[in-house]
C-alpha cells in the first residue's frame, strides 16, 4: 500500500464529503453550461462529471451499509474505520 487514510477519516466524514462533492459537481455543471459555447464541450463535461457523480453516489451507498454488513469497509481500495467496530 502506498498510503493510508488518516485515522480521523471515518465513515460519517466520508459520507458527508461525498454528498458535498455531488452537490458541488451539480453546481459546476450548471456554471459550465453557461460558460462553454461549444455543444461538444458541454457534452464531454457533462459525461465526465456524471461518471464522477455516479461513482460518488455508488460509494456513498456502500458507506451507508458499512457496519451493518460487517466491519470491512473499503472506499476506492482503502480500509475505512466502521462505526462500532474494533480498530486494528
Amino acid at each position: 500500500m502506498i498510503a493510508a487514510l488518516p485515522t480521523w477519516v471515518d465513515v460519517q466524514f466520508l459520507r458527508q464529503l461525498s454528498g458535498t462533492l455531488v452537490v458541488g459537481a451539480l453546481l459546476l455543471v450548471v456554471v459550465l453550461l453557461f460558460i462553454l459555447r461549444s455543444l461538444f464541450s458541454k457534452l464531454v463535461v457533462i459525461v465526465l462529471i456524471a461518471a464522477a457523480v455516479f461513482a460518488l453516489v455508488h460509494y456513498r451507498q456502500t458507506l451507508e451499509r458499512c457496519g451493518t454488513d460487517g466491519c470491512s469497509c473499503v472506499l476506492f481500495g482503502q480500509q475505512v474505520h466502521a462505526p462500532n467496530c474494533p480498530t486494528n
